[in-house]
């Protein structure tokens, strides 16, 4: 696979499109990057904006690029103007170094949400994937595919959606672009998968899911079984903190969803994100547990600990590991292995103090102490300093180094 090399620039917008800058940062940038700022301000309009996207990983008001691999350096930006808001986008083109503007094109949208770059139609030349959100409307968005020739950009591809995925699920060379839609009455919810087919994107399949939730809150995709299986893992928000989890398969021809989403699979009392928690390539399922005493407490007070699972391709989860975090607190702790669930806690009322305690036979196996960092150092004088930040300092009192690498800020 040829290597891609994308440089990212940052630059400041004030109001209109007055004050565009480069990132002083940069050290020595390629000639052509030193005047695209004023080659994409000379084309446009006095009232326009320069927007970026929402979310994702290209989020700089453009991106240069070199799409077909030719070394020749390519712009990407999208704009609106304050008397239309429809998103129109620019392409330049780096010529004897100078950066010329090669095309205009406008797109169905008010706003940008997501952007990324994919070969997606499988001709060897990087794809620009664009997500565009409406002001009144949250959960429906409108995607486009635009592909380059060597010579300009075209539409290839338009649909509604609400979030989307791009891999090759069943590892066949070809990447699948699925997506999901749920509309803003939330009656419908449904996962389509299109490939690149005969110069067209073809839908592949369909299928429906549970529309009665609130929406998505994770959703990624990888390897989601020992025997490397390929899917998408969809964290759903079915209330205002609870959820569930479920996966999503593609084998070619056939998209499933691995579980029956109306039985709340993998319920979560909290929100918890899926994630290859343990680094082996494997998207493990978040669950929070509940600590052995605190069965009939309520749910503030609760110190829930992240189970995470695997799902064995069947219809088991696996356990493959536990941490407790503290978000208002700013870290976390993952358990080791030898601990297999027989954790409790015991906590103070702010949660500034907290121990893991065996269930096992009642020992202390770590604690975790947070004070913050106006506090009189003699307050905490015989604790082991783990970290320090502006604002707190945290200790502990088993001086074991095995355990304090489990430490982890947020």
């Amino acid at each position: 696979m040829r290597n891609i090399v994308v440089l990212f620039i940052m630059v400041f917008i004030s109001s209109g499109c007055q004050g565009f800058q480069t990132n002083e940062s940069l050290m020595n940038p390629p000639a052509p990057v030193l005047n695209i700022n004023e080659a994409i301000q000379s084309f446009l309009p006095s009232n326009a904006t320069i927007l970026k996207a929402e979310t994702g990983e290209f989020l700089d008001p453009y991106t240069i690029i070199d799409l077909d691999g030719n070394g020749v350096l390519e712009v990407i930006a999208f704009y609106s103007e304050i008397k239309d808001a429809t998103v129109q986008g620019l392409f330049l083109e780096e010529l004897n170094g100078e950066w010329e503007v090669i095309q205009s094109f406008e797109v169905d949208g008010d706003a940008l949400y997501e952007l990324d770059f994919v070969d997606v139609t499988n001709d060897g030349v990087l794809d620009i994937i664009a997500g565009f959100s409406f002001t009144d409307y949250h959960f429906e968005r409108g995607l486009s595919v635009f592909q380059y020739d060597g010579h300009e950009i075209s539409n290839t591809f338009n649909t509604d959606y609400t979030y989307k995925i791009i891999d090759d699920l069943n590892e066949d060379g070809v990447q699948d672009l699925t997506l999901t839609f749920l509309n803003e009455e939330h009656s419908l919810n449904e996962a389509f998968v299109y490939n690149y087919v005969n110069d067209e994107m073809l839908l592949m399949d369909a299928i429906p899911l549970f529309s009665y939730i609130m929406g998505y809150y994770n959703i990624l995709s990888g390897y989601v079984t020992e025997n490397l299986q390929k899917g998408i893992v969809i964290d759903v928000a079915n209330g205002q903190h609870s959820g569930y989890t479920n996966i999503l398969l593609f084998d070619g021809n056939t998209l499933t969803s691995v579980f029956n989403e109306e039985d709340n699979p993998n319920d979560k009392v909290l929100r918890v994100n899926s994630e290859d928690v343990n680094q082996d390539g494997i998207i493990e399922i978040g669950i929070p547990r509940v600590p052995v005493g605190y069965e009939n407490q309520e749910e503030w007070f609760i110190p829930y600990i992240d189970s995470f699972y695997r799902w064995d391709g069947e219809a088991v989860l696996q356990f493959v590991a536990e941490r407790y975090a503290s978000y208002s607190l700013g870290y976390s702790f993952d358990f080791p292995w030898e601990w297999q669930q027989n954790v409790t806690i015991e906590r103070s009322l702010n949660f500034r103090e907290v121990k893991f305690i065996s269930t096992v036979n009642q020992s202390l196996l770590f604690d975790i102490y947070v004070v913050p960092i106006s506090e009189k150092e003699e307050e905490i004088a015989g604790k082991i300093e783990i970290a320090r930040t502006n604002h707190n300092v945290y200790y502990t009192t088993i001086d074991d180094k095995q355990l304090l690498r489990k430490f982890k800020l947020l």
